[in-house]
């Protein structure tokens, strides 16, 4: 039998169930029949930010960190860890500090752009600090060039697309005389939720058959109140079903004809729910954040500028489809075999991680 490598996970677990904790699940799951795997889960639990969430906090980092220090005096220690977004990314740095003074093999997972679409002196502190043996994990090819092109060193990098963790589901619904808008995310601002009930508003202004379906959690009074206004004021036009789970979820995404995600989220990188919504068949309209403009070919749907007007790009497109319901059907299918293509791809840069992880090749290509 091969020596098997002792990793650490460092990471948030379900539950809650959202993108990343449903990821880095997948990954340990994975990993267990290649390592002793040992899981510290450094999330609060809590969802609203209180004192209660940051003690929650603390503690289950200082939990992992004397995980990491028992596991140095174990054979080839090596610690896994997701990158925190924002300030959160001092706790990755402490411990990443640890692991790399307790002699571990290091990788540093990003699932966040707020660290990319500008330098963070933090997270050039964090690739000092764990060193040129480091390897960075990225969601996309676009993802570790700009990585690199604000954190010089010798860093090692490797690609791993979450469309790895993600199977096409249910077929697409037969099409229906309104064009079917949706979108599935935390309800807020940051993740388009208003912005999303004025592109409904802009089509029922121009007398455009459409009808909004929101799905997800929506978590402050403010929030919810918008929903409401706009299911007065659009009546039957616009439904809301809740939280969307399993076959629940994927039900949602197959009964889309568009969707329509106008992401404004600092730490935005390669949302589950827009190459979920691909791969049930749904054409989409997305801000152009993270990776979701080198995911995205042309002929899938609509990648809006950061720096355009959301609302009059997304009417425009399905105005256009709704005048040529052939063309709304052909992106629709481009969608389902854009997924294919990422899907197949992500399957094997998925193995090559997992292979690295478990010390069982090499880790992968040298930022220079």
């Amino acid at each position: 039998m091969p020596r098997r490598r002792n990793i650490v996970i460092a990471a948030a677990f379900p539950p809650p169930l959202h993108g990343l904790s449903k990821i880095t699940e997948s990954i340990a799951n994975d990993l267990d029949a290649l390592a002793s795997v040992r899981r510290y889960d450094v999330s609060s639990r809590l969802s609203a930010r209180s004192a209660t969430h940051h003690l929650r906090r603390v503690l289950a980092v200082l939990r992992a960190a004397v995980g990491i220090l028992y596991n140095g005096f174990r054979d080839d220690p090596c610690l896994y860890i997701p990158a925190d977004g924002g300030f959160g990314l001092l706790y990755t740095l402490v411990l990443v500090s640890l692991a790399r003074a307790a002699g571990h093999t290091i990788f540093v997972h990003h699932h966040s752009f707020s660290a990319i679409d500008r330098r963070s002196r933090l997270m050039s502190t964090l690739v000092g600090v764990a060193g040129a043996k480091t390897t960075h994990i990225f969601l996309c090819q676009d993802m570790q060039r700009r990585f690199s092109e604000h954190y010089l060193g010798d860093w090692q990098g490797l690609v791993s697309s979450n469309a790895a963790h993600l199977v096409a589901t249910q077929q697409p619904t037969p099409a229906a005389p309104e064009i079917r808008i949706g979108l599935l995310s935390n309800l807020t601002r940051e993740k388009g939720l208003y912005l999303f009930l004025d592109v409904l508003r802009a089509c029922h202004a121009d007398r455009i058959p459409v009808h909004g379906v929101l799905a997800g959690p929506v978590e402050n009074d403010r929030d919810r109140a918008a929903v409401a206004a706009a299911q007065a004021e659009l009546s039957e036009r616009l439904t809301y079903v809740g939280p969307q789970y399993g076959a629940d979820k994927d039900r949602f995404f197959a009964g889309l004809d568009v969707f329509v995600f106008p992401t404004t989220y600092s730490n935005e990188a390669q949302p589950n729910a827009a190459l979920e919504a691909m791969a049930a068949g749904a054409s989409v309209i997305v801000y152009g954040r993270g990776c979701l403009e080198e995911d995205l070919s042309p002929d899938c749907g609509l990648v809006v500028p950061v720096s355009a007007d959301f609302v009059t790009a997304a009417r425009a497109q399905i105005a256009a489809w709704h005048q040529d319901r052939l063309r709304l059907a052909t992106a629709k299918a481009a969608a389902r075999r854009r997924f294919s293509e990422l899907r197949s791809r992500a399957e094997e840069d998925y193995r090559s991680l997992l292979e690295c992880l478990a010390g069982r090749a090499a880790s992968g290509q040298s930022a220079a």
